[in-house]
């Protein structure tokens, strides 16, 4: 097999990183065709960084394609490059990781393995530059086991009902599929690629390669995130994308199988049980109450019960326990990552 693999990387500032980036997808030993770089209004100095690359470097003259956006946010960053790519295959980057060189290798063998119906192959990943993930994979750290090397995902909606073992910085697909699904969503500034992923399983068979191939940057540091990407330490911000993320799952899956809408509910309850909380923890007990009251609707456990009861007789009681139960899990979290 000889395939033409486009690969997109968003960048935004940090042009220190952007060597090791793209020489790690231009080292691998089944080569790509092009890189698509697309900077999303960054400092100047990350277009300077690329263009002197490009002069010096062959591979990145002859292989490296740079383009550049007024600041949108990463979707349509990526929805750029997917529009320029001209490869039958397409894989994307994040701008702080980096592939290990068998990668694309690695995932050609599966993808030659199972045929025409998989249209998307994934790997494992090692986490990078933080202690509190040493030693665990992506697959570990979501509890996800596969038993072969490489193997086929029949239903890969209902892998990603639960945990999400799926990270775009590990996928390759069928460019044909990428944009048959419409690429990323542009309104989602948070979860876009758990959003694209699964509308990419609603189409496709997946397969995968259960080695780690991909090294994920987790420095603890205060210019990780930067611009809008701030926003992702704002719990609401967070739940406001979660919410369109869940709602848009419910809707894309009617129609299939019972289990299936079951655990999307199932995600929709916990989802507004985290509203809540949020709201419990701010003493704003009415959104409180409808919150819970929304989450009894996708389904009534007992602890929505309880929680439901709370929240209108006890509400200060309510938020006394939350913030007590969140403490726990956070130490607990602290102590499982240390």
């Amino acid at each position: 097999m000889n395939p033409i693999i486009s690969v997109v990387i968003p960048l935004y500032n940090r042009a220190g990183l952007i060597r090791q980036v793209v020489e790690s997808v231009l080292g691998q030993t089944l080569p790509v065709s092009e890189v698509i770089l697309v900077d999303d209004g960054s400092v100047q100095e990350v277009e300077d960084t690329v263009r002197g690359y490009m002069a010096e470097k062959p591979a990145w003259r002859d292989r490296v394609k740079y383009f550049r956006q007024e600041n949108q946010g990463q979707s349509i960053a990526l929805n750029h490059g997917i529009a320029q790519a001209t490869g039958d295959w397409i894989a994307f980057n994040a701008n702080d990781d980096l592939w290990l060189p068998q990668k694309l290798e690695w995932q050609f063998k599966a993808i030659e393995t199972f045929g025409d119906s998989c249209g998307v192959c994934f790997t494992d990943a090692w986490f990078m530059n933080n202690p509190h993930w040493k030693n665990v994979t992506l697959f570990e750290s979501v509890k996800k086991r596969f038993a072969k090397t490489t193997g086929m995902v029949d239903d890969p909606v209902r892998l990603l009902l639960h945990d999400q073992p799926v990270w775009v910085q590990t996928v390759l697909a069928r460019t044909e599929l990428v944009r048959k699904i419409g690429g990323f969503d542009p309104a989602m500034r948070y979860a876009e690629d758990c959003d694209f992923v699964f509308r990419l399983a609603l189409v496709t068979k997946f397969c995968y390669v259960g080695i780690p191939m991909v090294l994920i940057d987790r420095t603890i540091s205060p210019t990780r995130r930067e611009g809008p990407a701030l926003n992702w330490q704002k719990e609401e911000f967070r739940l406001q994308m979660e919410e369109r993320l869940l709602k848009k799952q419910l809707q894309l899956t009617e129609g299939s199988a019972d289990a299936v809408r079951q655990a999307v509910r199932a995600n929709l309850q916990g989802h507004y049980s985290k509203w809540t909380n949020l709201h419990l923890k701010n003493r704003n007990y009415a959104k409180a109450k409808e919150a819970v009251s929304t989450a009894a609707r996708y389904g009534l456990t007992p602890g929505i019960a309880l929680k439901w009861v709370l929240a209108r007789l006890a509400p200060h009681l309510a938020t006394r326990i939350t913030m007590l139960r969140e403490g726990s899990d956070a130490s607990h979290g602290a102590e499982l990552t240390q």
